[in-house]
Parts: structure tokens; sequence; C-alpha cells
């Protein structure tokens, strides 16, 4: 079955001084997101704004755009659809993101190119075997990135878990 993302149609890449980018949003029923990073299980809200210093703003979209806008920071993802089967249709793991039809790399790198984007973040730090073909598409961001002297860095995964270990690793990054 082919999923395709439910937000990059509505959320275009602008060129903002920051990007971050994720793997996938998959537009299903199961997916309550209604914003990036917006599962239950994903502590991206409480991460990033600790990072500036603020609070928490899981679960308040309107003031995550607010920040966002407020830090010239735009967010992506790298797979725009995938081929999955029914059983792991409501699965978030990246493993189960085999079979992409469609890579958002080129959007990414035509903004990349137009010079505003100072930095770039990918939300994953490890690329086992079973998510080589994302390791692939994001080093040819991160080789573009350094070939234009574009700061980029691997964050810890906000998923899953949130820890003052996650927290200083991703302030190191910003910093």
């Amino acid at each position: 079955m082919r999923v395709k993302h439910k937000l990059l149609k509505e959320y275009p890449l602008q060129g903002r001084k920051t990007l971050i980018i994720g793997t996938f949003n998959p537009d299903v029923a199961c997916n309550d997101a209604e914003f990036f990073y917006g599962r239950a299980k994903n502590f991206f809200w409480r991460l990033l704004p600790e990072v500036f210093g603020k609070e928490s703003l899981k679960g308040d979209v309107q003031k995550q755009k607010e920040f966002l806008m407020q830090h010239d920071i735009e967010l992506s993802d790298l797979i725009l659809s995938v081929e999955m089967s029914e059983k792991d249709i409501c699965s978030y793991g990246d493993d189960k993101l085999k079979e992409v039809i469609e890579w958002n790399t080129p959007n990414i790198l035509k903004t990349l190119s137009k010079g505003k984007t100072k930095e770039v973040y990918f939300t994953r730090k490890s690329f086992d075997k079973n998510v080589q073909n994302i390791r692939d598409e994001i080093y040819k961001i991160k080789e573009f990135c350094d070939k234009n002297g574009i700061k980029f860095g691997f964050l810890p995964t906000p998923s899953r878990f949130y820890s003052e270990k996650k927290l200083q690793e991703w302030r190191s990054a910003f910093n």
C-alpha cells in the first residue's frame, strides 16, 4: 500500500536559518499527529524548546509554529511516500521504511541551494542495515552542506523517551 507524507504539502520548505529533518510522517488513520513530531511518544517539543531555555510545547501546535518562526527554524522529512504492508501501516519504526517510492531529498537540496539555511540537523544518529537507504539519502544532504559551508549535525532521536543526556546532546549540537 502506498502511503504519502501527511504534512509536507501543507508545510513546504521556505529556506529558514535552521532546518531540522526527520524521516516520515504517514498520512494514515492511526497517525493522530497534527504537526511534525506530534506523536505521543515523541519528545521533540520538549527537547527543542529546552535547548532555547523555554518550557515544553508538547501538544500546542499553534505555539510550536510560533516558536519555529521566532527562532527561524523549519521542519521537513526525508520521505514523501513509501510502500508499506497493511500490517506495518501503524508501525512508526524507521526499519519499516524500506520501500521508499519518493524521497524529499531533491526538494531539500533545492532549498539549501538558495543560501538562506545556515544549519541542518537530522533527528537520528545511528544507521543499522535496516535503514541503509535512509543513511544514503541523509549523507547526500550532509555532503551538500559540507561543500557549501552549512553546519550539519546529527541529533539523538526525540522518539521513545526523554533524558537529560539526550537534552545535553541536543544543546551541544545547537551551540
